[in-house]
């Protein structure tokens, strides 16, 4: 059997206007956000203190102050590495720079305050790492490099999830897993500590991405239109809802930059070995090609990125299967017993008791008497019309007889 496919290529094209001020609004969970609190040098808190967070690649502004309590929170940020910056007249102004905000996670950067010029800056660098304070979530998150340099045959990003702790592909040949009669697309299943592939929860930028009818993916962006995304894995939040794990997918939006790039990913008889069984039939080919492009609409302001992946898969399946001879289509099944130690015809006519040796060697019998036939024959009345049609011998037009 020849299987050719040609999977309707996907087209990502994403455009973010980024104002200068920022209207409030709703939570949304493929953003992140920097709180932290800002004290002086003997651990006073400092209220009224001009903060400001800057993403590093748009070079887009977000400015916060301090409350009475030292505190700052800069919320709704677009995912990517950020500088903060903190002054307040009478103090010298502090830096710190590579502050990197995840999906659907907030990083806390606390800072202190040197008394000194506004006109001297202080560079924090060489600080620990950042950790996850701020929310009681359990997650794997895997970031651009990430998933742009690991191996990935196929060019799933599915894939990637199973890296996570209590992660795998659950039960084969599940609706979602890819490949079966309802379902040909690419593999979708995700079981996180032993919870049903169908429960998940897709998420494309914070949309709704499932696909209800087989608890799949609606839209599956290739890995180089990906800027990260989050497995959530324990005690996640409500707004996640449907039980099972919640992958969070952020597509890149471009940058000050101009960034792009093209490929082709290529398998076929010059780098695989071919099948045994599959000699002589159509080799396996897989040709997996595109391109991705962003960056500045108005520098600093409008951003755009653009990505397409073809697919092309060709490839024969061999299905090995007995046929029966001449003799068994008659009825006649004596051949499969030879060299056994019972004989066929011990309880010919009789009703086999249970566990008797016979069965072991395979004796056929009437499953609604457990009457065994005769020497392995088959009563040919017992048989239905349509059992004896099918069991004719096959003719293939100027072929000749085929068994």
């Amino acid at each position: 059997m020849s299987l050719r496919t040609r999977p309707f290529p996907l087209i990502v094209v994403e455009f973010f206007f980024i104002l200068f001020a920022l209207p409030l609004a709703t939570a949304q969970v493929d953003r992140g956000g920097i709180v932290g609190t800002v004290t002086d040098q003997t651990g006073a808190l400092v209220p009224g203190v001009q903060v400001v967070v800057t993403n590093v690649s748009t070079n887009q502004v977000t400015t916060v102050t301090t409350d009475d309590q030292g505190n700052y929170a800069a919320t709704l940020l677009r995912i990517g590495t950020y500088s903060v910056a903190a002054e307040k007249s009478g103090f010298q102004k502090t830096l710190r720079q590579g502050v990197d905000v995840v999906v659907n996670q907030t990083a806390r950067v606390d800072l202190t305050l040197k008394v000194g010029s506004t006109g001297q800056t202080v560079e924090v660098s060489g600080a620990a790492p950042l950790l996850q304070t701020e929310a009681s979530s359990l997650g794997t998150v895997e970031t651009e490099r990430r998933i742009s340099e690991l191996p990935l045959n196929g060019r799933n990003f599915i894939a990637l999830a199973y890296l996570g702790p209590g992660a795998n592909g659950g039960q084969t040949g599940t609706n979602v897993s890819g490949g079966v009669f309802e379902n040909e697309r690419a593999n979708e299943a995700v079981s996180v500590n032993g919870l049903r592939v169908s429960n998940n929860n897709f998420l494309l930028n914070g949309v709704d991405n499932n696909e209800f009818g087989l608890g799949g993916v609606v839209v599956l962006p290739p890995p180089d239109a990906i800027q990260e995304f989050r497995t959530e894995e324990n005690s996640m939040s409500a707004e996640f809802g449907r039980g099972g794990a919640a992958v969070n997918v952020v597509l890149k939006s471009g940058s000050n930059q101009i960034h792009g790039g093209a490929y082709e990913f290529v398998r076929n008889q010059a780098f695989d070995a071919v099948n045994y069984f599959n000699q002589g039939q159509q080799p396996f080919k897989r040709n997996q090609f595109g391109f991705f492009f962003g960056g500045p609409i108005i520098k600093s302001k409008t951003f755009f990125f653009a990505d397409y992946q073809g697919s092309r898969l060709r490839e024969s399946s061999p299905f090995i299967s007995d046929i029966p001879t001449m003799d068994q289509r008659g009825g006649d099944f004596t051949a499969l017993l030879t060299g056994n130690a019972f004989s066929p015809c011990d309880l010919a006519g009789q009703a086999a008791p249970a566990g008797d040796p016979h069965f072991d060697t395979g004796t056929i019998f009437d499953p609604y008497t457990t009457t065994s036939f005769t020497c392995q024959n088959i009563d040919p009345s017992t048989s239905q019309p349509v059992s004896v049609a099918l069991r004719q011998p096959l003719f293939v037009s100027g072929a000749g007889q085929c068994d």
